[in-house]
C-alpha cells in the first residue's frame, strides 16, 4: 500500500514540476498560485528531476592526453615565490631537493 501511495505522490509532483517549468513563473510564484509548499516543491524537484551535469565539473574533468614525442629532460628548473631560481639535475634525490628549496624559501 505504501508503494502505491508513494507512486501516486511522485506522479502528482512530476506533473506539478512539469507545469512549473512550462509556466515561466518562478518556483515561489508558482507555488503561491497552486497553494503548494515551496520547500516541498524544491524537495521533490531535487528528488525526481535528473541531475544536470555542472559545467564547472565538466570543465575540471580529467582528459586523456596522448604524448607523441618523448623528450629527455636533464634538469628541473624552479622559480620560487621569493624570486630565487633553482636548477637541479633530474637525478637529484627528492628529499635533498626539498631541503634545498626550504633553505632558499627562508631567505
Amino acid at each position: 500500500m505504501v508503494n502505491i501511495e508513494q507512486q501516486s505522490k511522485r506522479e502528482k509532483w512530476n506533473v506539478l514540476i512539469a507545469e512549473c517549468e512550462k509556466s515561466g513563473l518562478s518556483q515561489v510564484e508558482f507555488c503561491k498560485q497552486h497553494d503548494v509548499s515551496s520547500a516541498q516543491f524544491g524537495y521533490y524537484r531535487g528528488l525526481l528531476k535528473p541531475k544536470k551535469q555542472d559545467s564547472k565539473k565538466v570543465a575540471n574533468a580529467f582528459v586523456p592526453v596522448k604524448i607523441n614525442q618523448q623528450t629527455a629532460v636533464s634538469e628541473i628548473r624552479l622559480t620560487l615565490p621569493n624570486g630565487f631560481q633553482c636548477t637541479f639535475p633530474t637525478e637529484t634525490d627528492a628529499s635533498r631537493m626539498k631541503e634545498l628549496i626550504g633553505v632558499l624559501l627562508s631567505c
